[in-house]
């Protein structure tokens, strides 16, 4: 708990003084398990591929050791597929955190098909703090079609299923949330979707406008056509829709979070303040950080590692990334030069340039934050001097030995070899360029001569021939 509580002042005060690089450790750390489900969501925007962060088994040992190193740090390991209670390692990963921390801090998504009643009970046993469950219909009509393989009432009875269990052991945890991605065909249905999480006992909710890849059209290349919301009489409507039941609704949650929306609004000059997504965005662990009041940067960056199954990390899940856990350890990749160009940028305001996504924080460019008083900075450093010396001598967080330590060598290796013939070819451009340039007089040269030559009539000299005939050849 200690640990715990200093990294949550330390990452507080970092974040107001607009420091870039970190002696703070993360709050939130996210894990995509794998792209692999047993539901054919058409929206999904993963390849399928069968990307697996703990396969195999050997490599997967190494990395949970890494991960294992921050739980004492966080406020919330967020796990999430694919669908993660379907893969091998996920039940290991849990006992590691059991073994790391007591305070509930697993914070799952999941399409719920999975958890029976076993599972339903380990869940409020074990430090769980969160279930999300996807569900992207007011209907079970709506909820079949996008969420093909399943069924809502299934999930339902999985929500009632973790509520017994909660009850009968007298657990506050985990709470019950639930996810909804927006789209044409759906959108109608946010007040029927709302109400029925009000009556199954869901906490919170979250409503994200779709994402279009390559990895989703490419499957289903109708996609865009049949459920991205563009025209501005569509948009006008949604924009009715939630300004009329958003203030009504969120009586009855903890929150309901809104993300892509604040973009899609501006575009027809709608207003967006009723959507409060500057603070009730998708936001993990920013307590202490958002003021909805005051022009600050987007906490992410300073709160959130998130690692993907093919082992991309970056400072939030909707952008860049700036490492790779398989080509670098964790502990490093959260103060990497690319993770400290991102802060930066997002300072000055260029969240594009940072590699924010122009979708959910398009809002956001050319936001300049402000700075905190004087006075506020020279209480926060001699505060901060206090907790840096905390953080320094906290245990490290030791990067893998074998066999991801010798990935990681391999990798860089093959980095350098990558640098030294990009060096190569680079050198051999610039003397290609540089012939080229001098073979160019040449003939510009030889072209004046016997231009000259025409001109007065005069015959070309021998030495003249004798020239032009070397370079002919050469």
């Amino acid at each position: 708990m200690d640990l715990f509580e200093t990294n949550q002042q330390l990452s507080q005060l970092e974040y107001r003084l607009r420091r870039i690089f970190l002696q703070s450790r993360p709050r939130c750390l996210g894990l995509v398990l794998g792209n692999g489900c047993n539901l054919d969501c058409p929206h999904c925007y993963q390849a399928k591929n069968g990307d697996n962060l703990l396969k195999p088994p050997e490599i997967a040992r190494e990395l949970r050791k890494e991960f294992q190193g921050l739980y004492p740090y966080l406020s919330t390991l967020r796990l999430q597929g694919g669908e993660a209670f379907g893969y091998a390692g996920f039940r290991e990963l849990l006992d590691d955190v059991n073994a790391s921390v007591r305070r509930p801090i697993v914070s799952i998504s999941t399409n719920g098909t999975l958890i029976n009643d076993a599972w339903a009970e380990r869940v409020v046993r074990m430090p769980f703090r969160n279930i999300t469950i996807s569900i992207d219909g007011g209907t079970a009509e709506t909820y079949a079609r996008l969420r093909k393989g399943g069924e809502l009432r299934q999930v339902l009875d999985v929500a009632g299923r973790i509520r017994y269990w909660k009850d009968k052991l007298g657990s506050p945890f985990p709470y019950l949330d639930s996810f909804f991605v927006i789209m044409r065909s759906n959108f109608r249905e946010i007040p029927q979707y709302l109400q029925l999480l009000g009556e199954n006992g869901f906490e919170e909710a979250a409503l994200q406008t779709m994402q279009m890849n390559p990895q989703n059209t490419s499957r289903f290349p109708m996609l865009e056509q049949d459920e991205s919301i563009e025209s501005e009489a569509e948009v006008r409507e949604l924009h009715r829709i939630l300004s009329d039941c958003l203030p009504r609704e969120r009586a009855r949650f903890r929150a309901i979070r809104i993300s892509g929306l604040t973009s899609l609004f501006d575009r027809y000059q709608l207003d967006h303040s009723f959507l409060d997504e500057q603070s009730e965005g998708l936001y993990p662990d920013s307590q202490g950080l958002n003021e909805p009041s005051q022009p600050d940067p987007c906490p992410n960056p300073w709160t959130t590692l998130f690692v993907t199954e093919n082992g991309d990390a970056s400072l939030c899940f909707l952008s860049e990334a700036v490492g790779n856990v398989y080509e670098e350890p964790i502990s490093t990749i959260w103060n990497n030069p690319r993770a400290l160009a991102k802060r930066s940028r997002m300072l000055a305001g260029r969240y594009l340039e940072a590699g924010c996504s122009e979708q959910w924080c398009g809002w956001r460019q050319g936001e300049q934050c402000r700075h905190e008083s004087a006075n506020s900075v020279r209480e926060m450093l001699v505060q901060i001097r206090q907790l840096d010396a905390l953080a320094l001598s906290s245990p490290p967080l030791e990067p893998a030995a074998t066999p991801l330590g010798a990935v990681r060598r391999q990798l860089q290796a093959r980095d350098a070899r990558i640098q030294e013939l990009e060096a190569m070819f680079a050198d051999m451009n610039r003397l290609h360029i540089a012939m080229h340039e001098e073979g160019q007089r040449y003939i510009d040269e030889l072209e004046a001569r016997l231009t000259a030559v025409a001109v007065t009539g005069h015959k070309p000299t021998p030495s003249l021939w004798k020239r032009l005939g070397r370079f002919l050849q050469s």
